[in-house]
């Protein structure tokens, strides 16, 4: 049997090609999300940890629009624009995660908007 994917609505408006957010199967695929102001477009801030802020903050809003929450995460992709961010990205994270970690992957890329860090999420949606 075929299950539904559902996208997830959030206050955004982008023309981009892409939900924010896609539920299907009890989980919910959350794309990825940068240090970007939804209200604005624009970077936070030139700081990672303004950015990491941000960027759980965005997963936060788009978690809470589908009734779940961070605690609900099992996996994260966290792309870093450099090497020299992960420890400083880790200090931030750890505030955010606790164990039982979700499951993640930590990779290095140049990354749209020149922003520093961007983070996918798969979420178990609560049941009900």
């Amino acid at each position: 049997m075929h299950q539904s994917k559902q996208p997830v609505a959030t206050q955004e408006a982008s023309t981009m090609p892409f939900s924010s957010a896609i539920a299907a199967g009890g989980f919910l695929f959350v794309s990825g999300q940068g240090g970007l102001d939804p209200d604005t477009g624009r970077v936070v801030g030139p700081d990672l940890q303004a950015q990491t802020i941000q960027t759980l903050a965005n997963i936060e809003r788009i978690l809470q629009e589908a009734g779940a929450s961070l605690q609900d995460i099992v996996k994260v992709n966290v792309y870093l624009k450099e090497r020299a961010l992960y420890d400083e990205f880790n200090q931030v994270y750890r505030t955010y995660f606790s164990y039982p970690f979700p499951a993640r992957t930590a990779v290095y890329s140049d990354l749209n908007y020149d922003i520093l860090v961007e983070i996918d999420a798969i979420a178990i949606l609560p049941k009900g």
